[in-house]
């Protein structure tokens, strides 16, 4: 399942979009540590990590979620030193602390430029956490994250896979670092396609006028992979589009 085929939940403004997406990742996440006890859920980092998450945070502490069950993986990362503005970390770093009973080792935080490791042995090292903290799932050779919740640009990018880059057609790696980002800071690590792709459900969050071709262009199933990263988003069971009338041209 793609996006050519994705559910589309849409709020009027956004809003009503951040209130929608914490509802359901609520009841997803409350059913997911019912069934598996651990769950483990990659996150996006700018406008997502600002507005959507804490609001995501307080529907599922209302709810109850414990969320000691819950592991935070980072769809990706800015190769730049800890604690820069430019990190996703900071973003949702300081989201998690109002996580009720969140513990501080279940947030899998890819290594900075200043820990000693290059870019590549970043990207390798967060790699082997994934396949060691997750496992292989039975699907396919890839951990499986229990649920994606991905970004976008208004270029059609997501994560840190940006339309025309070689790391869209990377089929055999966990995580690849990335080079000559055309959006600053130019080094990065992003989860690969085969990752996205394992995960039980993939939801992506679009708001704004910004998104509405990018996004157009992701629903109708015409692009190719290369042009349009978001629109191969892909999952084992359901992919969901959380998007308001202006993402949506309406």
């Amino acid at each position: 399942m793609d996006l050519s085929t994705a559910r589309i939940v849409r709020g009027e403004d956004i809003v009503a979009v951040d209130q929608a997406l914490a509802e359901e990742t609520a009841a997803y996440l409350l059913d997911r540590v019912h069934e598996a006890k651990v769950v483990h859920v990659a996150l996006s980092g700018g406008s997502f990590a600002d507005r959507a998450l804490p609001r995501i945070i307080d529907v599922a502490n209302d709810y109850g979620l414990d969320w000691s069950k819950v592991h935070v993986w980072f769809a990706d990362e800015r190769f730049v030193p800890r604690g820069t503005p430019e990190r996703n970390a900071g973003q949702i770093v300081t989201a998690m602390r109002a996580a009720t009973g969140f513990q501080a080792e279940n947030l899998h935080i890819p290594a900075g430029s200043d820990s000693g490791l290059s870019l590549d042995e970043a990207a390798n090292d967060y790699a082997d956490r994934l396949n060691r903290i997750i496992g292989i799932s039975n699907r396919n050779r890839f951990p499986s994250l229990d649920l994606v919740l991905l970004g976008m640009g208004p270029d059609g990018h997501t994560a840190s896979l940006f339309p025309g880059a070689a790391e869209t057609e990377v089929e055999d790696r966990l995580v690849v670092p990335v080079r000559n980002s055309p959006k600053p800071p130019a080094e990065r690590i992003s989860l690969t396609f085969p990752v996205l792709s394992e995960a039980m459900c993939c939801w992506v969050y679009a708001t704004g006028a910004s998104k509405q071709e990018a996004l157009k262009l992701a629903l109708s199933g015409q692009a190719s992979r290369s042009e349009s990263p978001v629109g191969h988003v892909s999952a084992a069971e359901e992919v969901v589009v959380f998007a308001d009338a202006a993402a949506l041209g309406e």
